[in-house]
């Protein structure tokens, strides 16, 4: 009788232990997925502002993006620039050195990009969000 007590309280801790340690949705927090914590930069929906860094998150849709996406030599070194443009701006800037036209390069590649038909149009929409919320940076928001 005492060990399938026993055995019926490990079930259940089983069970209760791991839901508990997961955040919203059944995401783990802070894991940049839709739970809230650090390195969640925000999703289309309810940006908050001291956490969104524009910068990162085009960036990590531009790779989202290129990894399913089909496309050919040309685009993908359209995607594989802005990458590395982006990368650049980001470098220089947690340095100290706002590199502008390394922005504007990337901006460039992103717009080719956001009218490549070769992209789902979801795709296109989602760099062209990513497009204004670099352009906004640009003109003076901050990360």
């Amino acid at each position: 009788m005492r060990t399938q007590l026993l055995l019926a309280a490990f079930i259940a801790a089983a069970a209760v232990i791991p839901a508990a340690a997961q955040g919203p949705y059944g995401y783990p927090p802070g894991r940049g997925g839709r739970g809230p914590g650090p390195g969640a930069y925000g999703n289309s929906y309810g940006r908050s502002p001291a956490r969104f860094n524009p910068v990162a998150a085009a960036q990590r849709d531009l790779v989202m993006i290129f990894r399913r996406a089909r496309v050919d030599g040309h685009e993908a070194n359209h995607f594989r620039h802005a990458l590395q443009e982006l990368n650049d701006f980001h470098r220089n800037a947690t340095r100290g050195r706002f590199d502008q036209r390394s922005m504007e390069r990337a901006l460039d590649n992103m717009g080719d990009l956001a009218r490549a038909d070769q992209l789902h149009p979801r795709d296109r929409q989602i760099i062209r969000s990513r497009m204004d919320d670099l352009r906004m940076f640009l003109r003076g928001g901050r990360w």
